[in-house]
């Protein structure tokens, strides 16, 4: 094969740079400089750039292979032509795997043979090294290390960090021919020197103006909400997207085509599509609506205040600047006992930070007991099972960096996942078990313990000692404690429930009248439970939303009636039942007697003699009512129900 049969098979960069197609370098001028050296040396002249996606290492190679193209370059960098290997043209030609590999080799034999005319650029390491991900290279690769080796190959080598510490590092023959150049991450400045400098690529695409504000404010929310990418490519990104997002909004004729300006407004639009916080949440401006972050969380959160207070006070350090920006938004530990709000102030604060309650990830560390449970978190280790999954903390914060992170129990897991505890809390970063660094500076981490709960507040200092580790301790922003609620407050959070109740059945044509008795009922049950207002939804779904549900699939409820809601004379439960109009005076239909139906007295001599254990009772036979009749009775209601478990309060509810 000779050159003109392999032409049609390689990339010839060098062409590209003198036809001004490989864009500009900027910035870069030391490492670009670095490569020079590189090149010029009589042994090892053969660079390998490394550096975390997004990083700018394709740019900067680009920026060599036009300084090798201009006449300021040494004559002996001005013969050589950077090539590289059409792949797509190979495997379009080829008909099998062994068709492939003989082309790429007989390829690559005319580069070898002719070092002083070709520099091979090679930006997948697989033709350099056996990778796992690509075994249809396993003998080009075979055929380019011999080269190197032998000394007849000139090449300059493009590799992220995660395979060249899986790859290449371990293959010692490679590298003692290849000399390598890593590449950093440019800061903030350098960023927006890099993005005012290349600006002009996307005005030119895209007909508008991009005023140097905008490229600062783009940079300044890429380095805030985008930390799981690189500078400078998520600014520039973002710069393109914003750019796009302007286009579609003249097309659909929002805005003047003559105010062609990128304002800082779209930066933010595009920040609140990549990441799902809305938009008045990425405003710089809005500060008055974090002032009042206390209000918002006191109206879902009832009776404690202190803990609010707390919670948002880390939130307005962490939107000012003042927070550490490399430890996570916040870290809590709630201590109180179950069902005194710790969960709905999670939930809370997720809606509330990112606008969506659903941005609230919940690991029951009951769960994460035993030694194996850490790889279940942060991923098995490089040949076990489930490697390529992942772990389920570690997968789930880098799909979705922006969420409360809130670890039920934690006095219940491993030592080794306490271990892990520490790192997260102090660095805000763990590594999985596939060597990649999860950022978790965007979260909120809240953990819960039931740890000395029922202590006085001055008690509970000493007893979390106890299971916690000083040092842990000393790693959270606030131990933040949870009070029992009185009988005010759980008055409140039941007509917060029962709102939402009316609320759905009202929009299903349903009007339900809730007396205060009723109310009151609810509150005594929860009161006297000692599973507190995590009993609420489930007396609600048991003694409301059944029944209701039971009548009105049998269509003795129907739309446009009034349903009422008070407490059965016994006392032991609610009762249920509509009205009928007759002409303009409303009535309640007299109560029928049922012959299976329980008087007061009886009730009570049946509630003393109930074992421990009750087996669930069958649903009485169902009553006849009369064609003439739409009407429900408290009596009715009883006959058609099933019997409601008198303990049923007392049973554990999930939330």
């Amino acid at each position: 094969m000779t050159e003109t049969d392999v032409a049609k098979y390689l990339i010839n960069y060098t062409e590209l740079a003198k036809r001004g197609e490989l864009g500009e370098l900027v910035g870069r001028e030391n490492e670009l400089e670095r490569l020079i050296h590189i090149l010029l040396r009589s042994t090892k002249n053969n660079p390998l750039v490394v550096g975390i996606p997004g990083v700018g290492k394709s740019a900067l190679i680009y920026g060599l292979t036009s300084f090798m193209a201009s006449e300021g370059a040494p004559e002996f960098l001005q013969i050589k032509q950077v090539v590289g290997l059409n792949v797509a043209a190979i495997m379009l030609d080829s008909k099998n795997e062994e068709e492939y590999a003989e082309t790429v080799k007989r390829t690559l034999q005319v580069i070898v043979d002719n070092p002083e005319a070709y520099l091979l650029y090679i930006k997948d390491i697989s033709f350099l090294v056996n990778m796992d991900t690509n075994p249809e290279n396993k003998e080009p690769a075979k055929f380019l290390k011999l080269s190197l080796m032998n000394g007849k190959l000139n090449c300059i080598v493009e590799s992220d960090t995660a395979n060249f510490v899986a790859y290449m590092e371990k293959d010692h023959s490679v590298m003692s021919h290849i000399q390598t150049l890593f590449l950093e991450e440019p800061t903030v400045d350098e960023s927006i020197q890099i993005a005012t400098n290349l600006k002009h690529t996307f005005e030119n695409h895209y007909g508008v103006v991009i005023p140097n504000e905008t490229i600062k404010i783009a940079c300044q929310l890429s380095h805030r909400y985008i930390k799981q990418r690189a500078f400078p490519s998520k600014a520039l990104d973002l710069l393109d997207d914003s750019a796009s997002l302007l286009m579609m909004d003249m097309a659909k004729g929002m805005i003047d085509p003559s105010k062609n300006i990128v304002e800082p407004e779209y930066c933010n639009r595009t920040i609140a599509e990549w990441t799902g916080i809305p938009v008045e949440k990425v405003d710089a401006e809005d500060k008055q609506r974090l002032a009042n972050a206390e209000k918002y969380l006191k109206e879902r959160v009832i009776g404690q205040d202190n803990a609010v207070v707390v919670v948002a006070n880390a939130i307005r350090r962490a939107r000012s600047g003042l927070q550490d920006p490399n430890r996570p938004i916040g870290s809590f530990l709630f201590i109180g006992t179950t069902g005194v709000g710790k969960t709905e102030l999670a939930k809370s604060l997720a809606d509330f930070m990112f606008n969506d309650e659903t941005a609230l990830l919940r690991l029951d560390m009951s769960e994460y007991m035993e030694r194996s449970a850490v790889a279940r978190m942060v991923g098995p280790a490089p040949g076990q099972p489930g490697y390529e999954q992942g772990g389920y903390l570690t997968e789930s914060v880098r799909l979705k960096p922006f969420q409360v992170v809130l670890f039920d129990e934690i006095e219940k897991a491993h030592p080794d996942i306490m271990n892990l505890m520490l790192q997260l809390l102090d660095e805000g970063r763990l590594t999985d078990g596939k060597g990649i660094t999860v950022d978790f500076r965007n979260t909120i981490i809240i953990l819960t313990s039931n740890v000395g709960a029922n202590l006085p507040a001055y008690q509970r200092v000493d007893a979390l000692t106890q299971y916690f580790r000083p040092e842990f301790i000393n790693r959270l922003d606030d131990v933040v404690s949870f009070h029992q609620l009185n009988e005010e407050h759980l008055r409140l959070i039941v007509d917060i429930h029962l709102n939402k109740l009316l609320k759905r059945a009202k929009n299903l044509g349903y009007s339900i009248v809730v007396d205060d008795s009723a109310k009151d009922w609810f509150v005594d049950e929860i009161f006297t439970s000692k599973f507190g207002v995590r009993a609420l939804k489930r007396l609600i779904q048991e003694q409301v939303e059944n029944r209701l549900s039971f009548l009105i699939m049998q269509e003795k409820v129907k739309p446009g009636q009034e349903v009422f809601l008070n407490v059965h004379p016994s006392g032991r439960r609610l009762q249920i039942y509509t009205k009928t109009v007759q002409t303009t005076v409303r009535e309640e239909i007299a109560p029928v007697e049922f012959p299976n139906e329980p008087n007061d007295e009886e009730i009570s001599q049946e509630m003393e003699q109930i074992p421990t254990s009750v087996e669930p009772e069958k649903i009485a036979e169902q009553p006849q009512m009369s064609e003439d009749s739409d009407a429900m009775t408290p009596s009715d209601l009883e006959e058609t129900q099933p019997a409601s478990n008198p303990l049923s309060s007392q049973m554990p509810m999930t939330e």
